[in-house]
């Protein structure tokens, strides 16, 4: 346990972090960006990992990127808006490991375009990926989590939720319903000591907000993004809060400073 306070005076201190070590966490959208970091800092802590994604090739590199013993990570390739493939990511995490301590729903779709040119088939693709999917591993892990006595599922979420965003209606749109979806479901569970969080990160540096700003007619303010290491030490704070308290809903941003 790291314990937060003045260490001459342990009697006084008042609330402490657990340890993560080989905690059973499990990451989707694994492969780049902010879940790469996320990856690469529950790693640090000593968590044994589960790595999911589409592309078998960039989770493999990230695992390896790692440095972890093969006894200490999995990989499941995995498309999450199909129900069956996340049953498949939980049935497959819980034969290598035996449990899930952590699931961080991390996997995410946007795309930048006036809602009047977004076809019927990429507003699925983006509810599906950023909502449906959530559903779908509340229906595996909380009936698991009661079984357990016990977990966290922490779902990476936007500030765009907050408001909405022009060129980004639907994104807008499905993190705004994450939120209220998750805040909704957490009321349901968390006497079944069973946390859930929502992390919603301001504009973060990544290969999506990239592509963003170059499409965007308004210049990218690049010091007023967040780094996605930024983004995965928020995540690791959330998961080692004692166990009788956890954040709910959390915004993260940048301070208006140079890089």
């Amino acid at each position: 346990m790291l314990y937060i306070g003045n260490e001459n005076h342990k009697s006084n201190w008042v609330w402490y972090m657990i340890s993560l070590k080989n905690k059973i966490v499990v990451i989707t959208g694994a492969s780049r960006g902010i879940g790469a970091a996320i990856c690469r800092h529950m790693a640090a802590e000593g968590a044994r990992l589960v790595l999911t994604g589409r592309n078998m090739k960039r989770l493999k590199a990230t695992a390896v990127s790692l440095g972890l013993d093969k006894k200490d990570y999995h990989i499941v390739r995995a498309d999450i808006t199909k129900k069956a493939e996340m049953k498949k990511i939980v049935s497959s995490a819980r034969r290598k490991f035996g449990r899930i301590d952590i699931f961080i729903n991390n996997a995410g779709v946007g795309i930048h375009k006036p809602v009047i040119e977004l076809t019927e088939k990429q507003f699925d693709q983006i509810f599906n990926t950023n909502l449906k999917a959530v559903y779908f591993s509340f229906l595996e892990l909380i009936p698991l989590y009661r079984r357990q006595g016990g977990g966290q599922i922490i779902n990476i979420s936007s500030g765009a939720g907050r408001m909405g965003v022009p060129g980004l209606a639907a994104y807008s749109s499905s993190k705004a319903a994450l939120n209220v979806f998750s805040e909704a479901v957490a009321g349901e569970v968390r006497n079944d000591s069973i946390k859930i969080s929502v992390l919603s990160p301001a504009s973060t540096d990544t290969n999506f907000m990239s592509n963003m700003s170059r499409k965007s007619k308004t210049p990218s303010k690049a010091a007023l993004k967040l780094t996605v290491d930024e983004v995965a030490e928020a995540v690791v704070f959330m998961a080692r809060q004692n166990k009788n308290a956890w954040t709910s809903m959390a915004d993260i941003r940048p301070l208006l400073i140079k890089r």
